[in-house]
């Protein structure tokens, strides 16, 4: 009796603190607290602004809602951390739409391939679109996760190396760390080999040789000190990659209508600032890692050209994504 009494409370424990809960003080509110995850290091431009969205919209909702920030993965992989959210835990996610292509809406995908969103003003259009909310629509139906906001374009993505990427012919072969199912199918068209891992492990695997290199916006690279391993970036410029911000859909629907509207808008602001402070930072992190040594390499035209055609193949990879998509994203970016 005692061990189950024992097994009991570590579960009861976990259950506090893994999935959504309010508390009322006394004849106080009701307070949610939401833990948001994100991939960037507490140094990332990116946290920062989270940190700054964190305070105001704890303001905002006068203490009715609070907020955890939690950096570089701490929570588990990206995958990891949409299906934890999907069973109910109390965790705002934030990844590209890749990973939530199997829970209701496959054409999702779309957003995180190659060149399909090429601008911020893009990314923002696609959010307030019709598309958008027919595929939240479809996803929070089949799987309770919430869909709310797609965003946080910054600076296009590029690949760090430990040897010099002179043209697109030397990705046959180069071992190269990708996040999801989007960057899989374009690097192999590439005929990169592609390994799939913690981005917080991408240093040691570039220290070692494990990989040769690893793609993410300029800010990332940075901040997870990359340069200090690899001396060469390609400015392939292949992805925005914007993230799609999730929760459970029962967490969602616990919160009243006016933080609803908080975590909507307020979303939708910090959005629009990380697009324009990473745009103003980028010389910045070039010079910076200039001055410790990378080289900055640019692809001629026809490299460009066997990236679009390696973009066109990662598509045709997904033969799931329905007839005339295209179409309907150009429509709903316009």
């Amino acid at each position: 009796m005692k061990k189950v009494l024992t097994v009991l409370a570590v579960l009861m424990m976990f259950v506090s603190i893994v999935f959504a809960s309010g508390s009322a003080e006394g004849d106080g509110p009701k307070v949610t607290t939401l833990k948001i995850s994100i991939s960037e290091t507490p140094a990332d431009i990116k946290a920062q602004l989270i940190n700054d969205m964190i305070k105001e919209m704890e303001e905002l909702s006068g203490g009715e809602l609070k907020f955890e920030l939690y950096c570089s993965n701490e929570l588990g992989s990206l995958g990891d951390v949409v299906e934890q959210t999907k069973i109910g835990a109390n965790i705002i996610s934030g990844t590209s739409g890749d990973f939530y292509a199997t829970y209701g809406a496959p054409d999702i995908m779309a957003t995180a391939l190659p060149y399909v969103i090429k601008t911020a003003d893009e990314c923002e259009n696609l959010n307030s679109s019709d598309l958008f909310k027919e595929w939240a629509d479809a996803i929070e139906a089949e799987s309770g996760l919430k869909l709310f906001n797609i965003g946080w374009c910054s600076t296009p993505r590029d690949i760090i190396s430990i040897k010099p990427i002179n043209s697109v012919e030397d990705l046959s072969g180069f071992k190269i760390r990708i996040p999801g199912a989007a960057m899989d199918a374009f690097f192999s068209a590439l005929d990169a080999s592609t390994m799939s891992m913690a981005f917080s492990d991408v240093y040691t695997s570039m220290q070692q040789g494990m990989i040769d290199g690893a793609e993410a916006g300029i800010s990332g690279l940075y901040s997870y000190s990359l340069q200090e391993v690899g001396k060469y970036v390609f400015m392939s410029e292949h992805s925005l990659a914007p993230a799609v911000w999730s929760m459970s859909s029962a967490v969602w629907n616990s919160l009243s209508e006016e933080n609803q509207k908080i975590l909507v808008e307020t979303f939708e602001k910090y959005s629009r600032l990380y697009a324009e402070k990473g745009l103003e930072l980028q010389q910045e992190y070039i010079d910076k890692m200039t001055s410790e040594g990378v080289t900055f390499i640019y692809p001629s035209e026809s490299d460009k050209v066997a990236m679009a055609d390696a973009a066109v193949k990662a598509i045709a990879s997904f033969p799931e994504l329905s007839e005339g998509l295209s179409d309907r994203i150009a429509e709903a970016i316009e």
